[in-house]
């Protein structure tokens, strides 16, 4: 049974995230806006600079170097833009939401992904809905980069009173514990950021986190947060 000081703070936490991701947002548009923005005007002045230096062949090379430093630049800005644009969480459904996000993962890593989305899912309360999508946001791009899989799985259902997420693989696999453990510390080796970030989310909502992996079996992440 929950105690009111309990059912007090998972309530500031649902609050919080749902601030967190709006903060997030601003700090998308004001990138897009600004630095984004200047980059592009910097890079169209030295494509022209780059073309006005074609009599003196050295100059014109480290012109053109540059160039492609800021394309290089721009390229992965947009990305990460592209990545936490908001995908409109107040007026589109989970379910759509994260079809979306599964569409995309396959669309920027060639990565097929095998959906399980039961037609009538329904929708959930707001930093429920935030969670869910930022945990597989996480869960897949840690998939593509270290599970050497060709596809991944990705299940969505309503338990009750809960919305579980399982995504899986059939990659090369990991050891959980030691991967936690090392997350304590800054300077993850072997790059599997965002286990414990996954981790803190759920429990941060009150919902419940399983993580099955080893070595050659692969690696099955589920997570239950409540719906409501």
């Amino acid at each position: 049974m929950t105690g009111p000081r309990e059912a007090e703070a998972r309530a500031a936490s649902r609050r919080l995230l749902a601030t967190s991701e709006r903060e997030l947002q601003r700090i998308v548009l004001d990138m897009h806006d600004g630095p984004v923005q200047d980059i592009f005007a910097a890079l169209s002045q030295l494509q022209v600079l780059e073309r006005a230096l074609a009599p003196d062949p050295g100059s014109q090379q480290r012109a053109g170097q540059a160039v492609k430093l800021l394309e290089r630049a721009l390229g992965e800005i947009r990305n990460f833009i592209g990545a936490f644009r908001p995908p409109g969480f107040e007026r589109r459904a989970l379910g759509d939401i994260v079809e979306g996000l599964a569409v995309q993962h396959e669309t920027l890593t060639d990565q097929g992904i095998e959906l399980d989305l039961p037609p009538h899912l329904g929708d959930c309360a707001l930093p429920t809905k935030i969670a869910v999508y930022r945990i597989l946001q996480e869960a897949l791009a840690n998939g593509h980069r270290h599970s050497g899989a060709s596809h991944q799985r990705l299940a969505l259902e309503r338990r009750g009173g809960s919305i579980a997420l399982t995504v899986s693989d059939e990659g090369k696999g990991f050891d959980p514990q030691r991967v936690l453990a090392s997350e304590e510390d800054v300077g993850v080796e072997g790059g599997h950021f965002g286990l414990r970030g996954i981790q803190d989310r759920v429990e941060m909502l009150g919902g419940t986190f399983a993580l099955e992996s080893a070595p050659g079996r692969g690696t099955s992440l589920t997570v239950t947060l409540p719906a409501e």
